[in-house]
């Protein structure tokens, strides 16, 4: 069929007829029952990625193979197979697989960068498409494909999954069908037996079975695919074949193998078994396919460069409703030929005057590490202008095979370090911590490209490389391209290839720097505290924080030795051995052995999630205590203490973290490698791990934290009533709370009503509703609804603010903090209620949490300044949301913690006063 031939690219989905036969493919109407399909969209969007072996990007710099695929598949989908209904499924985080099974898909090789960075396009791209996608955190895609396949199949609607992962086998039958739509090939139960030697309902005996080494499944050590479909066959079913093994009726090693392992099949039976109950909010109409977006997703496809689909988008669009053409941005007239190396000393002197002359450039290195503390200096690149040129140069410095100038940093140290210079650049922490870990600074920083394009789009890659594409329409060189042939070590690159890219580099971000659009209302965020901060982290990541490691690896000795005895316990308490990591053993013991009363029931029976555990603790059963102590223990364990001795830098024997100022869409600070902001501190093994991070000798730390500083950012937008009062007065803000909640005197409050009150207050910034209070509280769900009416009319002001809130998102596309922070809000004009919900939420929590954000930035650099003024031998270590950790010389700590809190509260003016709480201790336990 030829293009001019082909029908239209989104056609409206036909009124089947009420025919009972399944509807062949074809590009025609369809005949029959209505058909829904379910695409596994993170199994797809991992083929699509690796299919394609071209490394495809947008004109921004974002890479685009997976996104390529997948708007095909969906493309072909709608135009060939006239869809009734879609879903597009996706993976969020982990499942309750992995609380069952920790090494759950832990074989797994981390996402490829470039996968990832196009992840968070793939559901808005679904949604332009005119699909639905969802993903949900507890669950997997496959879980809720089943549960819809499960729901929705039958003679009036036929079900295709896409999907490559075998597990989908179980769900096959009359009405449920696996597709591969790019081969055209679909599997009904026929071809289930063929494939397998298995009918779909034994699929999960086999793989309980055999195993699944791409999920990491554990299974019965030397049975394979075709030895477990023979056992199947002959036994029945899973509990056939154990019950057999075990009578010594399969002989030689096989049997062995099976009778030693029940336990193991009985796991692998509960991580294989697809859940088909899982409480999802959408209806069956939320999946109707609609008309795509005919403007947003032709904008998507033009910034994708995409432009094939673009004209088949823009030929099948109305002319109403088709995309405005947006003008690429201006091709860029950098010319790499023109590009200057400087090696030799009199040219780099002369090249130090020409940069102070130009009063402002930018500035790059080329390391030897991605770790500061270990890398050594490569190479060096200027940008400048110089008579309204833009001009590059690199200076090589220790090239394999030169040419050099080796003592270019002395050379240009003096010009680096000077504070009368501004410097801009990418990114300027990193090369502000190589400069010092090779005995020079970097002073004088005036500007940081990543952190001007972060406050102008939060919500885009603010990487170099992107950058140049968005806003220059340029393609820069890629490392990976640059350094192919020697390994990835620059100082082997060839000084004339070097020069290209990474005089480049300094050029781009030049440019880049005068022409970023940035808000007027961000710019002094950006000026006065997003770049100030640079050095403040930079001094932080390279000072580190002690960990003692014979206490934390006493720890984990203990740790591990605690679960292995936590084993011994809950064998004796349930009055015989099982496995505990077996739901189904569970299941046995605690509903038909102890005869408690189950709560909500799965495909393989009743949860033994962690509600279910907690609620059954709660009414006496030690067994259920025991088993949640147990997975805490276990997961802690695992997660933080056997893994952060290997942070340990062979520099300073200390732990540097490294915080990112242009990651989290509310403005905090992240950290990372390791991530030092998610020691859990609500458990004493949480705090224990905390105290296994210590102080210098001679030294204390001070841990100096904001109290409640959500809630009075909160009182201040409310600007006036009970909320603003009670901060004025230093009223306890959650018995007050309670007390007009409740409609006692504060005297009267009990601790009941004291924590529901924290509850909401807490709550309602994170946009609470009254299910999750209920559960959080242990009250009827009526009850939680009245304790949330009584505090709306208690504080008129905080719905009023969170009316406003939503309203001005709405009017502007973006919610601000007070100090000019924005962020993008996509979907309060969503017909899905859940969607559009989302959004609210984002459009009240932005101003308050990024205001809060911003706080704490600004204490940052006033205890910054006043300690290098006043106590220079103390120095901050740690960001921690509302917290601030410093290691202080233990002679000083008590004028160094009244100078702190006077700093952090001094950091804003609200209507309320700021209140900063200060501890110190001989660890970061006892000092918080």
């Amino acid at each position: 069929m030829s293009e001019a031939q082909t029908p239209s690219l989104f056609p409206s989905p036909p009124v089947p007829p009420p025919a009972a036969t399944p509807a062949a493919l074809s590009e025609g109407p369809p005949t029959g029952p209505r058909r829904m399909y379910l695409i596994d969209g993170s199994n797809q969007a991992f083929r699509a990625f690796f299919a394609i072996q071209s490394d495809m990007r947008a004109p921004d710099g974002l890479p685009t193979r997976a996104l390529f695929g997948f708007a095909n598949l969906l493309r072909t989908l709608l135009r060939e197979h006239r869809p009734d209904y879609v879903l597009v499924a996706f993976d969020r985080g982990h499942s309750f697989r992995n609380a069952l099974f920790p090494d759950y898909k832990g074989q797994r090789p981390d996402m490829p960068e470039d996968l990832r960075a196009q992840w968070p396009e793939l559901e808005p791209l679904c949604e332009d498409f005119g699909v639905r996608a969802l993903s949900m955190e507890g669950f997997e895609a496959d879980d809720i494909i089943g549960t819809l396949a499960v729901r929705c199949a039958g003679p009036d609607l036929e079900v295709s999954i896409l999907s490559s992962d075998k597990d989908f086998g179980q769900l096959v039958g009359p009405h449920v069908s696996l597709l591969d739509l790019s081969k055209g090939e679909r599997a009904g139960p026929a071809e289930i037996v063929e494939r397998w030697g298995v009918p779909p309902e034994r699929i999960v005996d086999l793989l309980s079975l055999m195993g699944d080494t791409s999920d990491n499944v554990p299974g019965v050590r030397g049975v394979g695919e075709k030895t477990a479909a023979k056992l199947i066959q002959a036994h029945g079913d899973l509990e056939g074949v154990l019950r057999a093994a075990e009578a010594g009726q399969i002989k030689g090693k096989t049997g062995e193998a099976v009778a030693a392992s029940r336990g193991v099949c009985e796991l692998a039976r509960q991580l294989v078994t697809l859940h088909t109950d899982v409480p999802l909010p959408l209806s069956l109409d939320d999946l109707r396919v609609g008309p795509p977006r005919w403007d947003g997703l032709a904008a998507r496809l033009r910034r994708y460069n995409f432009r094939r689909l673009l004209a088949e988008v823009e030929a099948a669009a109305p002319a109403a409703e088709a995309a405005p053409a947006v003008s690429p941005a201006p091709a860029s007239a950098i010319d790499r030929s023109a590009f200057l190396l400087i090696h030799e000393p009199a040219d780099v002197d002369q090249l130090a005057a020409r940069l102070r002359a130009a009063g402002r450039f930018a500035f790059d290195t080329e390391t030897t590490s991605l770790d500061p503390l270990q890398a050594r200096v490569v190479g060096m690149s200027f940008g400048w202008r110089e008579g309204g040129a833009a001009l590059a140069a690199y200076v090589p410095v220790a090239h394999v095979d030169g040419p050099n100038c080796a003592d270019a940093l002395e050379r240009l140290g003096p010009l680096l370090a000077d504070p009368a210079v501004p410097k801009i650049g990418q990114n300027l922490k990193y090369d502000l911590r190589v400069l010092q870990s090779n005995g020079r600074t970097l002073a004088g920083i005036a500007g940081d490209t990543m952190l001007a394009d972060y406050l102008t789009a939060v919500d885009q890659n603010h990487g170099l490389d992107a950058l140049a594409q968005r806003h220059l329409g340029h393609q820069n060189l890629a490392y990976a391209d640059v350094t192919r042939e020697v390994d990835g070590e620059f100082a082997r690159v060839p000084v004339a290839r070097a020069v290209e890219y990474a005089a480049e580099d300094a050029l781009v971000a030049l440019l880049l720097d005068e022409v970023i659009p940035m808000p007027e209302a961000s710019r002094e965020l950006y000026t006065e505290v997003e770049v100030p901060l640079i050095p403040v982290l930079a001094a932080m990541e390279n000072a580190g924080i002690r960990l003692d490691l014979p206490a934390i690896g006493a720890l984990a000795v203990e740790l591990r030795s605690r679960v292995d005895e936590m084993v011994k316990q809950l064998h004796a308490e349930a009055g015989r051995p099982f496995n505990v990591n077996s739901t189904k053993a569970l299941q046995e013991i605690l509903f038909d052995e102890r005869g408690l009363k189950p709560g909500k029931k799965t495909k393989t029976g009743y949860s033994t999630a962690a509600d279910v555990l907690e609620q059954l603790a709660a009414e006496g059963d030690r067994l259920c205590a025991l088993l949640l102590e147990y997975r805490e223990l276990a997961k802690l364990l695992s997660t933080y203490v056997e893994t952060l001795p290997s942070h340990v830098s062979p520099v300073d024997g200390r732990v540097h973290t490294s915080f990112h100022q242009a990651v989290a869409q509310t403005g905090r600070l992240s950290s990372n490698d390791p991530n030092l902001q998610n020691i859990p501190i609500r458990t004493p093994e949480g705090r224990r791990i905390r105290a296994c991070f210590i102080p210098e000798p001679g030294h204390v730390f001070l841990s100096a934290d904001y109290s409640q500083i959500e809630l009075r950012v909160l009182a201040h937008f409310c600007g006036e009533g009970t909320l603003v009062e009670a901060f004025q007065q230093g009223e306890d803000i959650h018995r007050r709370t309670a007390a007009e909640i409740f409609g006692v005197s504060a005297a009267l409050v009990s601790p009941d009503q004291r924590r529901a009150a924290k509850a909401i207050n807490f709550g309602l910034i994170y946009g609470m509703s009254a299910f999750r209070l209920s559960n959080e509280l242990g009250v009827p769900r009526k009850t939680a609804q009245a304790y949330m009416d009584g505090y709306f009319e208690r504080y008129p002001q905080v719905r009023a603010y969170m009316e406003r809130a939503v309203s001005d998102a709405q009017g502007a596309g973006y919610a601000v903090t007070l100090y000019g922070r924005r962020r993008a809000v996509h979907g309060l004009d969503a017909r899905n209620p859940v969607e559009r919900g989302a959004a609210e939420r984002i459009a009240i929590n932005t101003p308050v949490q990024g205001t809060a954000a911003d706080l704490i930035k600004r204490a940052m650099l006033r205890v910054h300044a006043a300690l290098a003024d006043r106590h220079p031998r103390a120095r901050l270590l740690l960001q921690v949301h509302d917290e601030l950790v410093l290691e202080v010389p233990e002679a000083e700590a008590d004028a160094v913690a009244e100078l702190v809190r006077a700093e952090m509260e001094g950091a804003a003016q609200l209507l309320v006063p700021l209140k900063v709480d200060v501890g110190r201790g001989a660890s970061w336990d006892a000092a918080h």
